[in-house]
């Protein structure tokens, strides 16, 4: 965990995205417009620095944030104490526990409804998603639900890049044997860096941008009530799905 790398840029990464996720709060309202509500136990898993617990959280249900990184807890923690959007009464309803994707500290059947924002598509390996996936499932209580964020893989700023990707790994075997020493294994992989401009320290993030098809199959073992695709610089950038049990 010292070595974990969201550890090193939490406090940057707070600085630069410390509001809400706007694309999100407009899917949500879409959402409530539809009269989805979200109510009981819910999770937050990736909750990151907590930047989406206001979206989440209401007077009728109650809040678990879920990090792998301990750095990010604990600016969520302090944001909880600081904030002056929360209730004494809500605050206490929104619990942080440390832990990763691969091993959600939590019974089985036992939660309402589940929210990933933008933090499946940093798992290598599509058996391993699937996994987390399935564990998800097994979470979830009946007719619970699964909402979902990735990053897709034919936005406009990656286009280039994943189509050229794609016949170098087709045709080429050098780059071919070159991704794989990159531990890319799968068509989607890349690292995306992350600057820390003051320490002129730059960490590369792995990501699995997904086609509709892929993200859609990983998803089979759900219901989609509602999938859509928007957010980033031309609200074309991410897939956002609601899923049910």
């Amino acid at each position: 965990m010292k070595s974990y790398y969201y550890n090193k840029i939490a406090k940057d990464y707070d600085i630069k995205r410390k509001k809400p996720w706007k694309a999100l709060e407009n899917f949500l309202s879409y959402l409530a417009e539809k009269n989805y509500a979200f109510k009981g136990y819910c999770i937050d898993l990736g909750c990151a620095n907590g930047r989406n617990f206001k979206l989440f959280k209401n007077s009728s249900n109650k809040l678990i944030g879920i990090d792998k990184s301990l750095e990010f807890l604990k600016i969520a923690h302090e944001e909880l104490n600081r904030s002056t959007h929360y209730s004494k009464i809500d605050s206490n309803n929104i619990q942080l526990i440390l832990g990763g994707l691969k091993h959600i500290p939590i019974r089985n059947n036992s939660v309402q409804n589940i929210f990933s924002i933008a933090t499946i598509h940093h798992i290598k390996g599509k058996t391993e998603r699937e996994k987390i996936i399935t564990h998800i499932s097994d979470l979830l209580s009946k007719d619970g639900y699964f909402l979902l964020t990735v990053w897709r893989k034919w936005q406009k700023k990656y286009k280039k890049y994943f189509i050229s990707n794609l016949i170098k790994r087709i045709f080429n075997p050098k780059y071919r044997k070159h991704q794989n020493e990159l531990k890319l294994y799968e068509f989607g992989d890349k690292y995306v860096p992350w600057t820390i401009s003051k320490e002129k320290k730059t960490y590369n993030r792995f990501y699995h941008f997904f086609s509709k098809r892929e993200v859609k199959r990983l998803l089979r073992i759900f219901k989609i009530k509602e999938f859509s695709i928007r957010g980033g610089s031309t609200n074309k950038d991410n897939f956002f799905i609601l899923a049910k049990k």
